[in-house]
This record gives structure tokens, C-alpha cells and sequence, in this order.
């Protein structure tokens, strides 16, 4: 009788996750012992990326200009993308201000859905709602801190990033054992 249980069915050793975990951990470490460096690099990319966005909006013109009228959206997006793309490689600070600033924009928004979503959980429980309350209204005001200091807002989106490929690497090397 065959048995496919987990238990019993053995894949081997998965060296890649152990070499991309241990890549993503020690570029974790990379990013919070640098956070300067680490967030010029962010806006570096950010700035490639948004050229490279940019030209595919303008390539896709052409498939799109028979599909609806206002295909010529995706020209003006490309030359925007492409223009910001060229802003951030060209003035590193207004592209890290940019990013920081967007990134407070996102925590503000999100903190504010914590807190209207928040409401859904009374009729769960009180102690979740306010425990979620609490914590959606500190993220608020977290927030408004980085939105108006894009400093601790860069940084923060650093250390995040930085947590993240540990959290992430981490993940991976445990994978890497739990395949065998």
C-alpha cells in the first residue's frame, strides 16, 4: 500500500533555499548596518524602475490605441513615469524625500483603515476592538510623526525593509531543513 503521506515522502536537502535565505540575511544585515547607503540604493531603483515602467507604457500605446480611445493615457503615464524616473536618478534628495514622504502617505491611510475597520471587531469582541483601536490610532500617530519628518520616515521604510529580508531569509533556511 502505498503511503503519500508528508511524513513519509522526503524531497532532500533544498540547498537553494538555504544559499537565497542566507543571501536575504546577510542583505538585511547589509541594509541596517548601511541605512544611508541602503535607502540611495532604494531611490536609485525606484528611479530605474520608473524609467523602465515608463517605456513600457509608451510600447503598450501601440496595442492599445485600436482597443479605446483613451489610449493615449499610457503615452502621457510613460513620459511622467520616465520624467520621475530621471528626477530621482538626477536629484538623489528630492527622489529620497519623495519616497519617504509616500511612504508616510501609505503608513497614514493604511492607519487610517486600521481604525474604520477596527469598528467591524465589536460586535466580535470589545477587547479586540479596542486593542485594534489603540494600535490603528499609535500607527496613526506614527505616521503623522514621518509625514512630517521624512528622516524618520526614510528611515523607518529602511529598517522595515531591512526586517523584512531577515524575517524573509530566516523563513528560507528553515525551509531549507524542513525539505529533507
Amino acid at each position: 500500500m502505498n503511503n503519500f503521506s508528508g511524513s513519509d515522502k522526503h524531497q532532500g536537502f533544498d540547498w537553494g533555499a538555504l544559499v537565497g535565505g542566507i543571501l536575504l540575511v546577510v542583505a538585511g544585515i547589509l541594509v541596517m548596518s548601511y541605512p544611508d547607503r541602503s535607502f540611495k540604493t532604494f531611490v536609485f531603483l525606484f528611479g530605474i524602475l520608473s524609467i523602465m515602467q515608463g517605456i513600457l507604457w509608451i510600447s503598450a500605446y501601440s496595442r492599445f490605441r485600436n482597443l479605446f480611445d483613451l489610449s493615449w493615457v499610457t503615452v502621457l503615464s510613460g513620459i511622467i513615469d520616465i520624467i520621475i524616473g530621471i528626477l530621482f536618478l538626477a536629484s538623489r534628495a528630492v527622489g529620497g524625500l519623495t519616497l519617504a514622504i509616500l511612504f508616510a502617505i501609505w503608513f497614514l491611510v493604511d492607519s487610517i483603515v486600521g481604525i474604520v475597520f477596527s469598528v467591524h471587531l465589536r460586535q466580535y469582541s470589545t477587547g479586540y476592538f479596542i486593542f485594534s483601536l489603540i494600535l490603528s490610532i499609535i500607527s496613526l500617530i506614527i505616521a503623522i510623526v514621518m509625514l512630517f519628518n521624512p528622516v524618520i520616515a526614510a528611515i523607518t521604510m529602511v529598517y522595515l525593509v531591512a526586517f523584512w529580508l531577515l524575517v524573509f531569509g530566516f523563513n528560507e533556511i528553515m525551509m531549507a531543513w524542513m525539505h529533507r
